[in-house]
């Protein structure tokens, strides 16, 4: 005798396929949802305490991202360019403000591939000696420690041109890199006898009575190009709607910087943990936004290309490869 047990399912009562509805609706609204938040979301990244990006501290704490129904994670905070970049070229960045001379450096020598989307800043650096020293002049400085932040950095590129402006090559000073919170009791403890950093490290080495101003970075090369802001190249290809909100909110920030700086200046204690007098005057040092200036960069590119940073057949093609 065959038995066989096989048998139709009971149908399902009226509440159970209404349960089943309300599941099914429930679980595609959550994943639209969630593929909505991951199109919308940005992984930022920018430099510690350095105000050169006070435009992004500025659209986070005034809600500008929210206001464009962005979701902004911040991703990383770094010492330096170099260190950004390399955050880049891990994927770990979707947005990032940073120097342009890394960008330049790590776009030219293939390890990233990002698109300056908007500046962010001209000038706002400077050549911090001793306050009791007795240099008067970059020439006075020969066979001296000077720090700078890293190579291939755009205070790098600062020094090597003033110096070069004095007639004088890098072998003349002893060159050191050094990440700019620690310039500062460096200088003071004598263990170096210069730095040339970003603000507000310089007016903060006023304030704290350890340095005086050397040369400021208008000084040096009046009107230069200092930050960008760049996008990750996939990241942009995949969400232009995205990287034209957030062009939108950096000139906001700028316009924002310009039309409330007392405001501006609380949002730049807060991001750097500086007092109120050193952002006071650091902020006077910096101009924000603007178009990058073209010429300038060029000669930002034929200053990597001398010295090795980049490969030497870098061409003017790849200068119009940078923008988007």
């Amino acid at each position: 005798m065959v038995f066989n047990f096989r048998s139709k399912p009971a149908p399902l009562s009226i509440n159970s396929r209404l349960a089943f509805l309300i599941c099914l609706v429930l679980f595609i609204t959550t994943a639209c949802s969630s593929s909505k938040q991951n199109d919308t979301k940005i992984r930022l990244g920018y430099l510690q305490s350095d105000l050169h990006h006070l435009p992004a501290f500025v659209a986070l704490e005034k809600g500008f991202f929210r206001d464009e129904n962005l979701l902004v994670e911040v991703a990383g905070v770094f010492r330096a360019g170099p260190e950004l970049m390399s955050a880049f070229a891990a994927k770990e960045l979707d947005i990032g403000y940073v120097g342009l001379a890394p960008v330049i450096t790590a776009l030219a020598n293939g390890t990233v591939q990002v698109k300056i989307i908007a500046q962010v800043n001209i000038e706002g650096s400077a050549l911090v000696v001793g306050k009791d020293t007795p240099y008067t002049s970059l020439k006075d400085l020969r066979g001296k420690v000077i720090t700078i932040p890293g190579h291939a950095t755009v205070q790098d590129f600062l020094l090597r041109k003033a110096l070069k402006q004095e007639g004088l090559s890098i072998d003349a000073v002893r060159l050191m890199v050094l990440k700019p919170p620690e310039m500062i009791p460096a200088l003071s403890e004598g263990d170096i006898d210069a730095f040339i950093a970003w603000e507000p490290y310089p007016s903060k080495a006023i304030t704290k009575n350890s340095g005086r101003i050397l040369l400021s970075s208008h000084q040096i090369w009046e009107n230069h190009p200092c930050c960008v802001v760049v996008a990750d190249e996939g990241y942009l290809k995949t969400r232009p709607a995205v990287i034209e909100k957030v062009k939108m909110i950096h000139q906001r920030a700028c316009e924002f910087i310009s039309k409330n700086q007392s405001e501006a200046i609380d949002i730049g204690i807060k991001y750097t943990g500086m007092d109120r007098e050193t952002v006071q005057m650091a902020i006077t040092n910096i101009r924000y936004g603007g178009l990058p200036d073209r010429l300038k960069v060029s000669e930002y590119i034929a200053f990597l290309r001398e010295l090795r940073y980049i490969k030497p057949d870098t061409s003017e093609k790849f200068l119009m490869s940078l923008f988007n």
